[in-house]
């Protein structure tokens, strides 16, 4: 009986942690992809616009600043809100 709660629990656990390397590197490959896209442009909450700067920030995140017409100014994002948005 415990062999088979052991068993589960180890499934469970194998897939919790496959998924976390998984959104690990995606992350990294987003936030990568982000570094060198000044001038691309971009989906933000607001609105589609073109990425005017990349700078770092605390930790593994990025500020982006997004040009979006219509909006007066430039909107600054940071690269994992962007991730969460574009997953």
């Amino acid at each position: 009986m415990f062999d088979n709660i052991t068993s589960t629990c180890d499934n469970v656990y194998s897939e919790k942690t496959n998924e976390v390397a998984m959104t690990n590197n995606e992350i990294k490959t987003f936030m990568n992809d982000l570094w060198g896209a000044e001038g691309d442009f971009i989906d933000t909450p607001l609105g589609r616009g073109r990425i005017e700067n990349v700078r770092t920030k605390a930790g593994i995140d990025l500020e982006v600043m997004v040009k979006i017409p219509n909006i007066d100014g430039f909107t600054l994002f940071s690269g994992l809100k962007l991730f969460e948005f574009d997953a």
